[in-house]
């Protein structure tokens, strides 16, 4: 099939994804706010090692981020750098401190983080297979000038998610002297994504990844513009997915009234069937994100779920902008 062909497929029909999609998309030209972001975390509670990170290419303002946050025994070790589009390595090698690989494609990545601390290695292969939460979206289309709403101007378009497996090995370090080493073994999660994003345009966000020995449930419910999306997915072993439609959240913060520290969320699936997962924060990190709308504060937090006599750990994220 020619490039045109399968482009005009693309358009007409659907995008179907491939091996390709892992990595970056050029397609020479981009509506503001186009962003494209693949993002990893695993938790190690036994080993008390907690890691998140995302990088992400920003194609109106010409520039790529990268944030690392490697949390061992309570205390962050916090790594940022913003890159020229033009001079981001190809290889996503992106210093001496920091390197992403892809093994496998929609199936293995390996990450790599150090400094004059800390040594992490760790691989992340598929506990379950890719789910494409925009199937039958075309991606292309939302290059068309006003092709897309005032909403989908604040969304990505493209977005696929998937449960990990982590294996590696964190060594420990002072003064250039090995002083400890850790085998990390535990359960993590990644998404990519790509399309129009305006975080600033988001005025509230839930993401949730719940793991348990035998499935993850994973889900997102955000409001912008006075319009409520929500979607998730509950992968369980031998079994089919099973889709979520509905979200319910009822969330304690600290006294500031902001920090999240515990969540209770109801969950409906495709099937009418509720489901209660519990959240308990254990470690929170503040990403503030100042725009020309205002302030759109992330807490990122490593939570503790419970569900059905279960308990798992995972990622709760929480967003909310305030206007200026």
């Amino acid at each position: 099939m020619t490039k045109e062909k399968k482009q005009k497929k693309q358009v007409n029909d659907s995008y179907d994804l491939s091996d390709k999609d892992e990595y970056s998309h050029d397609w020479g030209k981009f509506p503001p706010f186009h962003n494209e972001s693949w993002y990893f975390n695993f938790i190690d509670r036994p080993n008390n090692v907690f890691l998140v990170t995302r990088l992400s290419y920003h194609m109106d303002k010409k520039k790529s981020l990268v944030l690392v946050l490697l949390i061992i025994d309570g205390k962050a070790r916090v790594y940022f750098k913003e890159i020229p589009l033009e001079k981001m390595p190809a290889n996503w090698e992106i210093d001496n401190k920091v390197k992403y690989y892809c093994v496998k494609p929609m199936k293995q990545w390996k990450i790599k983080f150090k400094n004059s601390q800390v040594d992490l290695d760790v691989n992340l292969e598929g506990r379950f297979p890719i789910f494409n939460s925009a199937a039958g979206t075309d991606p292309l289309a939302f290059l068309k000038e006003d092709n897309y709403t005032e909403t989908e101007q604040v969304f990505a378009q493209m977005h696929y998610e998937q449960p990990m497996i982590a294996t590696g090995t964190l060594i420990l370090k002072k003064k250039g002297e090995v002083i400890e080493t850790r085998t990390i073994k535990g359960f993590g999660h990644r998404d990519h994504s790509w399309g129009i994003r305006d975080w600033g345009g988001i005025d509230s966000w839930n993401w949730v990844v719940a793991q348990f020995e035998d499935e993850t449930i994973n889900f997102y419910k955000a409001e912008a513009l006075g319009e409520v999306r929500q979607d998730g997915i509950i992968y369980s072993k031998g079994a089919d997915n099973i889709r979520i439609t509905n979200i319910e959240v009822s969330t304690k913060t600290k006294e500031d009234e902001k920090t999240p520290v515990s969540s209770t969320f109801i969950i409906t699936d495709e099937n009418g069937k509720k489901r209660t997962i519990e959240s308990k924060t254990i470690f929170s990190q503040y990403l503030p994100l100042p725009s020309e709308k205002g302030l759109t504060e992330i807490y990122e937090q490593v939570a503790i779920f419970t569900y059905n006599g279960k308990e798992g750990d995972g990622i709760s994220e929480y967003l909310s902008t305030t206007r200026d």
